[in-house]
């Protein structure tokens, strides 16, 4: 008969696990900030992995093939590329049961969404839009480090926001396991 020690605590193990996968490394490092704060006593075992660029339908695919037995795969895209290409991206994704989430135009849009409610930026080009939020609030070389984005989106910013912008409240409800 074996024993066991009742005084040692049991595994963890998450319910659910869900592949968010980032077209670039903007979008690797925000999701690591949510995750920091909104995956972690949620029972979802969040990976993220960069794309590193290329066209959509590269970073599906890419996303599909990623090792591992993942509940979920999410694709984070900008789509400021042709409609073409989106939607050999969309039609890619379908087929290999990928889920995409789309930042109109750019991350960099939503993220000064977050920040400024009273404007739209939806309708900006990615360039000015990328421009806009390396100038006035994290440099572009200071865009690798976790550190940047927890000083310029605290949880109270996020909280109050996720309810006004869908990419930002699909990104929380995800990582807190709602969908």
């Amino acid at each position: 008969m074996s024993r066991t020690n009742p005084y040692k605590k049991k595994r963890r193990s998450a319910k659910r696990t869900l592949l968010m996968y980032g077209e670039g490394l903007g979008e690797e490092m925000f999701l690591r900030h949510l995750r920091s704060l909104y995956a972690h006593n949620s029972g979802v075992s969040v990976t993220i992995r960069n794309g590193k660029g290329g066209n959509p339908k590269s970073v599906v695919i890419n996303a599909a093939n990623e090792p591992g037995d993942f509940e979920k795969r999410i694709v984070i895209l900008d789509n400021d590329k042709d409609k073409k290409e989106m939607d050999q991206a969309r039609v890619e994704a379908k087929k290999k049961s990928v889920a995409i989430l789309e930042n109109s135009p750019c991350l960099e849009s939503t993220l000064l969404s977050i920040l400024r409610t009273e404007q739209n930026f939806s309708t900006k080009k990615s360039a000015w839009c990328k421009n806009e939020f390396e100038l006035n609030y994290m440099d572009k070389k200071k865009r690798i480090e976790l550190e940047e984005y927890k000083k310029v989106f605290s949880k109270q910013i996020l909280d109050g926001q996720k309810d006004k912008i869908l990419e930002l409240k699909a990104l929380i409800n995800l990582m807190e396991g709602k969908l």
